[in-house]
């Protein structure tokens, strides 16, 4: 009986090593690689005597935003909707300044016209209105008696046919009485 030892791959090994360095220097770069700085700085000596000490002192203000960068994208050109908001808001105000009050605007209106044309246009919108409605009532009045008058028609109809239908059948009834009593006699 011969036994075998297992055979050592070099292969399998090397990908597990190289595999552990990279988690490792990932680690390593994300723990300790400091804070993303997104604003353009300047380097700013505090003591030139005391060596090597220096801060960085950002040239812009952080603008806000997700990791400390504008919300708007700056490729994007907003100027033609910013003038345009801005043309908007001076009409709006226009037409605010313009006049405020809507029953001073009736009244220019209403000074256009003396007052003997503006009776007299009221009197024939209340003749026209009036025949309007006139002339709706007759036809609306004329249309329901022409359904009445064809409602009463055929419900004469139907109750003719019905009684018909109960004769026929009041006959056959008594006509099934008299044969079911000659049999059983």
């Amino acid at each position: 009986m011969k036994t075998t030892l297992p055979r050592f791959d070099f292969k399998s090994l090397y990908k597990t090593v190289v595999t552990f360095l990279a988690v490792a220097l990932l680690v390593t770069v994300t723990a300790c690689g400091g804070s993303n700085q997104t604003a353009k700085s300047e380097k700013v000596d505090l003591d030139p005597s005391a060596g090597k000490v220096t801060l960085y002192r950002p040239l812009t203000p952080p603008q806000g935003g997700m990791n400390n960068y504008s919300d708007v994208d700056p490729r994007v050109d907003t100027s033609k909707a910013e003038a345009k908001v801005d043309r908007l808001i001076e009409k709006t105000d226009d037409l605010v300044k313009k006049d405020t009050n809507p029953f001073k605007e009736i009244g220019k209106q209403l000074d256009k016209k003396g007052l003997p044309e503006r009776a007299e246009d009221l009197s024939k919108d209340v003749t026209r209105s009036a025949k309007e409605t006139a002339d709706g009532v007759a036809k609306g009045t004329e249309k329901g008696f022409g359904n009445l008058k064809e409602n009463t028609k055929s419900f004469t109809e139907d109750i003719k046919s019905a009684v018909g239908d109960l004769k026929q059948k009041a006959q056959q009834k008594t006509e099934d009485i008299e044969r079911s009593t000659r049999k059983n006699s």
